[in-house]
């Protein structure tokens, strides 16, 4: 029976392949660009996948078991994904993977981008999955966990082991619903101060310091509401007087559909950057070249539209 690839996590197979070769998981480690506790996390999980212990200790390091041994043989002359994984030189035929790639990112990006990512990638494979998870605490140890391939956020996080990219910015706009009482057409600085608020607060207080911006330190917003998701701004803002500062491209592929106003910020502010960030131990991995280069595609049109 053919071995079906989206029943076992890829990420984990570099890092067994790893230990297999070097006997030591701080020389693994270090081979992988990733903490030795990350190894050995990663390793667990394979343990459990499969089954078995796969390595025993001894003088001269960790020694695989004979499962592990007859796995790593199969790796080695089988499994197509994992040659990709660990040789740079290696094509990589994205018609024939079965990969599954996973991403976190806020629901913002599922909104606006994930359609477009899938039709992007469906031109070259028929096969290959995408998984979108959600950003929550300690999502940046999933990355360096190998739990996901990538992430997608505003800022870059402070750590050596992940490498990333600016992939695009996003302004901000301030949404409204249609007949609204005080707001029509556009909002001036007075409207905003007075204005109840919709928030992210967490999310927000990082990515928009009010305070800075307007130039009135120590000012706060009128919240009537704090909600978790990008999506629920627009709703609570859509059917309230309260308002709401979004992304300019998500506030314009539902400005129809909520019957929203979609109104430039009262005074100037800068542009919010985009990060795609990914472990350094899958820099090289063909596979996540290119599902990296269908992302950067994915964000040039839709800022050309």
């Amino acid at each position: 029976m053919k071995l079906n690839l989206r029943s076992i996590d890829l990420n984990l197979l570099p890092v067994f392949v790893a230990v297999v070769e070097e006997g030591q998981l701080s020389r693994a480690a270090l081979r992988l660009g990733m903490s030795q506790p990350a190894v050995s996390a990663a390793l667990q999980r394979l343990r459990l996948t499969v089954d078995d212990a796969l390595f025993t200790r001894s003088r001269n390091g960790l020694m695989p078991t004979p499962r592990a041994q007859a796995l790593y043989q199969q790796v080695n002359n089988g499994l197509q994904t994992l040659i990709e994984a660990l040789d740079p030189d290696q094509s990589f035929n994205p018609a024939h993977s079965e990969r599954v790639l996973r991403l976190i990112a806020v629901d913002y990006f599922e909104t606006v981008m994930l359609g477009s990512l899938i039709r992007e990638v469906r031109q070259h494979s028929p096969t290959l999955g995408i998984e979108v998870m959600p950003q929550q605490e300690g999502w940046q140890r999933q990355l360096l966990n190998a739990e996901v391939d990538m992430a997608l956020d505003s800022q870059m996080p402070e750590d050596e082991r992940i490498t990333g990219e600016k992939i695009s910015e996003e302004q901000l706009v301030v949404v409204a619903r249609r007949g609204h009482p005080l707001i029509k057409g556009k909002i001036s600085l007075d409207d905003f101060l007075q204005a109840e608020h919709v928030v992210l607060p967490l999310r927000e207080r990082r990515v928009l310091p009010l305070d800075e911006i307007l130039g009135r330190p120590g000012w706060r917003r009128r919240i009537g509401a704090h909600v978790g998701h990008y999506g629920n701004l627009l709703a609570v803002a859509s059917q309230t007087d309260l308002i709401a500062t979004v992304p300019k491209r998500l506030a314009l592929v539902q400005e129809k559909a909520l019957k929203l106003q979609v109104l430039d910020f009262p005074v100037p502010t800068p542009a919010v950057p985009i990060y795609l960030m990914w472990p350094k131990a899958l820099d090289k991995d063909p596979a996540h070249r290119w599902f990296r280069a269908q992302l950067e595609q994915t964000f040039r049109r839709l800022e050309k539209a």
